[in-house]
């Protein structure tokens, strides 16, 4: 049985262009932008040497803030998770409230310790 020839639609889909997607025109249409593309232009204080100087900066300061940690509308269910001090092997679970729960992680969830 010989095979049926593909019609130029079936084809048409399964060419590539390269370039940058301008806009969207409807159902399986896109204007594309080919050629050169300019670099994009990074702003100097987003340059990675300040962003790192920045980031040294701020984990140079002990601790962070309770206000940033707990902070939002659902700050009742955010907790913070730290290693305990006398028991490495132990993690405590801290609430917005100030209340701590000393237990470990199994399989990824928070357990606590029954002592």
């Amino acid at each position: 049985m010989a095979r049926e020839k593909p019609t130029a639609r079936e084809s048409a889909t399964a060419q590539l262009v390269q370039g940058r997607p301008v806009a969207t025109l409807g159902r399986g249409m896109t204007l594309i932008k080919t050629g050169r593309t300019p670099r994009p232009v990074v702003r100097p204080e987003d340059n990675t040497t300040v962003l790192l100087k920045k980031a040294a900066r701020a984990l140079n300061k002990p601790g962070i803030d309770r206000s940033v940690v707990f902070r939002g509308p659902n700050a009742a269910r955010i907790f913070a998770y730290y290693a305990d001090p006398q028991d490495p092997t132990r993690v405590v679970r801290e609430a917005a409230d100030g209340t701590k729960v000393v237990g470990s992680l199994v399989d990824g969830k928070f357990r606590a310790s029954k002592a």
